[in-house]
């Protein structure tokens, strides 16, 4: 009989609903740093091997997505990638769809989701001002703008950043309960696997490599 471990995990990857951070941590842990130049096609065989299931299209966008900002720098320097995996960890939307403009909340949530699995590079000058503008045009002024922001124009992003802008009472409204939402889906989704239960509280503090390697040491 399945473990429940196994079981849920199974269910988080034919669900649309899991969160890129979730996935990337279950590829982590099957199949360690190998999987990270795998092409869609392999990626799903293994997967449908390893754990019986056929993973939903929306993981495999996201998976896609973790793949593409873990293996180069593109989602800091070009527009296009930026987009697409910000639209592809809010969403689950196809990664190579049409062009599909970036809101507030969906740049907000792939900043710092893409912090809690990797280093943050600087941000092109492109980037920043397309979020500038997206920001303006939702009421946000210079002076006013969203921690994780204000941290990413300043070009010290950083995880300590990443975890008190989540819930910081600094951000409007419809961020801060997207936001929120996001991050308690996250623990949600880490605590139903059990054996990676309160693994989000490592990821926020350590990053999802560093969590890893402390968990191995427990």
């Amino acid at each position: 009989m399945p473990s429940p471990a196994f079981v849920e995990r199974q269910d988080l990857l034919q669900s649309p609903n899991t969160l890129a951070t979730v996935l990337h941590a279950i590829m982590r842990d099957k199949f360690g740093d190998e999987w990270y130049n795998w092409d869609q096609l392999t990626i799903g065989m293994e997967l449908q091997e390893e754990f019986q299931c056929e993973p939903c299209p929306a993981a495999l966008d996201r998976i896609a997505a973790v793949q593409t900002f873990m293996t180069g720098d593109s989602f800091f320097t070009r527009i296009d990638s930026f987009m697409g995996v910000c639209n592809a960890l809010a969403s689950g939307q196809p990664f190579f769809g049409a062009f599909d403009p970036v809101t507030v909340e969906e740049a907000a949530w792939g900043i710092a989701e893409v912090g809690m699995n990797r280093d943050v590079l600087p941000f092109s000058p492109t980037i920043k001002k397309y979020c500038k503008i997206v920001l303006k045009q939702n009421g946000y002024g210079d002076s006013d703008f969203p921690p994780i922001f204000e941290a990413m124009f300043e070009g010290n992003l950083g995880l300590k950043d990443i975890k008190s802008g989540l819930v910081s009472s600094e951000n409007g409204a419809a961020l801060k309960n997207y936001l929120v939402e996001q991050a308690t889906d996250l623990a949600n989704q880490f605590d139903a696997l059990g054996d990676l239960e309160n693994f989000d509280i490592l990821v926020l503090t350590k990053g999802l490599e560093r969590a890893f390697a402390e968990r191995k040491r427990q």
